[in-house]
């Protein structure tokens, strides 16, 4: 064999193993996409990028995260695989206040309120501006029946200027709870 023709074969080589590099690149950028993308091709690039396992801790926890919220939108879902993916995406990436706020829907659908007003008490923390995060553990106290604690977090969101109809949702719901608290 002359060197040239090592070389040939050394380059081609260096050429195969950085082609799987560059496909876990475009997968982590189709994952993470904002743009109009059909289901299934999202679950195929987080998919992607979770088997091969080479992504940053963010990545991969996002990759989690997205591929169980796109998931959960198909009405014949595996609950139990979606909840394992979200999950993983906390335990890869704790500050990922999405997934918390995700998680909580989760729970909530599954009637665990507990464990609902928890992972929104960690989104909470996190991201400590967002008026919908205590819009939405006041509506899962409400459901627990635990008015006072709906008052205070649709007060708390409310301080943090929603949208005017949102807003005025918000108040509706207050002007109910307190109709139905004692004073």
């Amino acid at each position: 064999m002359t060197l040239r023709s090592v070389k040939t074969l050394a380059a081609a080589l260096l050429m195969l193993l950085a082609l799987p590099a560059a496909a876990r690149a475009s997968d982590v950028d189709d994952c993470r996409s904002k743009t109009e993308s059909s289901s299934e091709a999202l679950i195929k690039a987080c998919s992607a990028v979770i088997a091969a396992g080479q992504a940053s801790p963010a990545d991969m926890a996002y990759a989690y995260y997205r591929r169980s919220m796109v998931t959960s939108a198909n009405p014949n879902m595996d609950e139990a695989q979606v909840m394992a993916d979200v999950s993983k995406a906390i335990e890869l990436d704790p500050k990922l206040m999405e997934a918390y706020a995700f998680r909580a829907l989760a729970y909530n659908h599954a009637m665990q309120y507990d464990k609902a007003v928890a992972d929104l008490t960690q989104a909470i923390a996190l991201a400590p501006d967002r008026w919908g995060l205590y819009s939405l553990r006041a509506m899962i106290y409400a459901q627990k029946k635990d008015d006072k604690s709906a008052l205070a977090d649709y007060q708390s969101a409310l301080s943090h200027d929603p949208p005017a109809s949102s807003a005025d949702l918000i108040r509706q719901r207050i002007g109910k709870l307190q109709q139905q608290t004692p004073q």
